[in-house]
């Protein structure tokens, strides 16, 4: 198709294209002059004057360097018409300039519009044309030559600039859109020869029917069939019918038959006037409904083409795609949710979430879905889901909500849901590798108990918790006795043995979970006992230094030959005054004191 975006093709038109328009207009204007030489000759007016609309849609068709060829065979053919006409050389000339500054103003106007791609269906090509080539060229035009021969204030120029309007506003809104829509390859909307005849010569028919007859004003019976035309024929077969309608009409009307003969009025102009009004009504209820079928089809089209993209998408991707109402019941399932879960997509459709996701987490999947329709982006969702065999996997869903383009309204959700049981699994072994690096990092290497910084994290941890609740706590310090001698008599090997079995023998005291024994340092630990009083503190203290006792480690450089530890224990009642280093600094003054004993003793800080 030559259109706008083409502007680097021939400079002139084929001489068998001017030809063919030459004659095409000719026999247009040639058929319009026999139809109304009648009317003519009795007073009436030009019904409707076709070679401006074609023109006009050939021109918007054209690149726009081949303009002045068809300008030239436009003017040359309207100049023979007009000196058939019985006008002389100049009138016809002058005429004829105005038929070209009509179709010319118009084309400009109109081209960057409908020129790139003709299609009078949509709405904004149809407005402008109505404004710009239906209305404002023939207005220009029709005062032009009204001019020439009322003048400016003659009584003669109104009714003149009237009829001369109507002719040519009525070919262009007929003829334009016809050949527009021929020319852009739509051919009756694709229909069969045999019907497009079919239809135009039942409207023949009808039209002739009515226009026959004089009795009654039965122009309404050619509206339905003028639907019919638009409905089967689009725009194409509604501009058609309305040309048969106005040859018919206007060769009857003028005859003095038809439902406009009903009028009373001894004049013809006054009959065809009202006949072009039905024209132009008529073109503007077929020329909307046209609109609004076609916006309607290309609705259609684009869900379908929508739909289409989404199906093959859906059907392409791993992850499942599930479009639902707003309230989570299935519309459609995507064919992966065979190849993750099991299932088939019919056994899913028309049920709600609840079918196959784990009790437990109904609640969050609902909130998921309560924030997306408040119009909120709620993130992925992690959740349980049952598979066909029973058991529950891990899946994780995101969803979107549906709007409808015209409304706005929500209409629907987009779930996709993706498997990530084996990214839950990854995860799982991270986590327990960090719990094992973390328990690592909290463990003494040698003794397996709690290292320093997990002693110093609990007893600050426990003094906070005993200021805010007002209750006690107590620390026991513990030393293993002349321990430097016994690394020296039996080596550091034993002696890292001799610490792990203390470390075992106190241990195994403690019972409550609350209770915390750590490497202090060295050869000494700690026991953090929240909640105890001093009493309890002591029976602890002594029950850890029989453990040991009872160990019987020999130990050539003790006193008593076997090793044993010495324990400080301090106990205190927390206020918001009391300060984190004083009860650590009164079990550490206690374990002094009792290591400057006999040793193999518990001393307890003075309170």
């Amino acid at each position: 198709m030559t259109n706008y975006a083409n502007q680097n093709g021939p400079r002139l038109p084929t001489l068998r294209r001017l030809a063919g328009l030459a004659l095409v207009l000719a026999l247009l204007d040639l058929a319009t002059m026999v139809l109304n030489l009648r009317i003519w000759q009795a007073g009436g007016v030009t019904i409707l004057w076709p070679t401006n609309g074609l023109l006009l849609g050939i021109l918007l068709c054209a690149p726009r360097r081949q303009w002045p060829a068809y300008f030239c065979v436009g003017f040359a053919v309207d100049c023979v018409t007009n000196f058939v006409l019985n006008q002389h050389v100049g009138a016809s000339a002058y005429y004829a300039s105005c038929n070209i500054l009509e179709t010319g103003l118009a084309a400009v106007l109109l081209y960057r519009t409908i020129s790139p791609r003709p299609d009078i269906t949509e709405r904004r090509q149809l407005v402008r044309l109505v404004l710009y080539g239906v209305i404002l060229a023939p207005a220009v035009a029709s005062l032009c030559a009204q001019l020439r021969t009322a003048g400016v204030y003659s009584p003669e120029l109104l009714p003149s600039f009237k009829q001369w309007f109507m002719a040519d506003a009525l070919g262009i809104a007929v003829m334009t859109p016809l050949y527009l829509s021929l020319h852009g390859g739509k051919r009756f909307s694709g229909r069969s020869p045999a019907e497009v005849w079919s239809l135009f010569a039942m409207l023949f028919l009808v039209a002739v029917g009515v226009f026959w007859q004089n009795q009654f004003p039965c122009l309404f019976l050619l509206t339905p069939f003028l639907l019919l035309l638009g409905f089967r024929l689009r725009l194409a077969g509604s501009a058609t019918g309305l040309l048969l309608i106005s040859v018919v009409g206007g060769y009857f009307t003028i005859e003095g038959r038809g439902p406009m003969a009903l009028i009373q009025s001894n004049s013809h102009s006054v009959r065809e006037t009202w006949l072009q009004v039905f024209i132009a009504v008529s073109l503007l209820v077929l020329y909307s409904i046209d609109i609004l079928v076609a916006e309607r089809e290309l609705r259609e089209s684009g869900l379908q083409d929508s739909e289409s993209r989404f199906r093959l998408l859906a059907e392409a991707s791993h992850d499942i795609i599930v479009l639902s109402d707003l309230f989570g019941k299935r519309r459609y399932v995507s064919p992966a949710v065979a190849t993750v879960l099991g299932w088939r997509p019919e056994d899913l459709l028309d049920h709600d979430y609840r079918q196959i996701v784990h009790p437990e987490e109904v609640p969050a999947v609902a909130a998921m879905m309560e924030e997306c329709r408040a119009g909120k982006w709620p993130g992925a969702l992690p959740y349980r889901c049952r598979n066909k065999g029973g058991e529950y996997v891990w899946m994780e869903a995101s969803i979107r909500l549906c709007r409808n383009d015209a409304t706005g309204e929500p209409i629907g959700l987009v779930h996709v849901v993706r498997d990530i049981a084996s990214r839950k699994a990854a995860e799982e072994q991270l986590n327990q590798a960090f719990s094992r690096v973390k328990t690592l990092a909290m463990a003494d290497s040698l003794t397996g108990v709690a290292n320093r910084r997990q002693f110093d994290n609990i007893l600050d941890l426990e003094m906070r918790r005993a200021k805010r609740e007002g209750g006690t706590l107590s620390l026991l310090m513990i030393d293993v006795d002349h321990f430097k001698s016994y690394n020296d008599l039996y080596g550091h090997i034993e002696g890292d043995e001799c610490l792990r079995q203390v470390s075992a023998a106190a241990q195994a005291v403690l019972h409550r979970v609350t209770d915390l024994f750590a490497r202090y340092g060295g050869e000494e630990f700690a026991v953090v006992l929240p909640n105890a009083d001093s009493k309890g503190a002591q029976l602890v203290a002594e029950q850890i230094r029989s453990a040991v006792e009872l160990c019987r480690l020999p130990h050539a450089g003790s006193p008593h030959g076997f090793v044993t530890v010495s324990i400080g224990c301090a106990t205190q009642t927390m206020t918001s005054e009391s300060l984190g280093t004083s009860l650590l600094q009164a079990a550490d003054k206690a374990l002094y004191q009792a290591k400057a004993a006999e040793r193999n003793c518990i001393e307890v800080a003075a309170r």
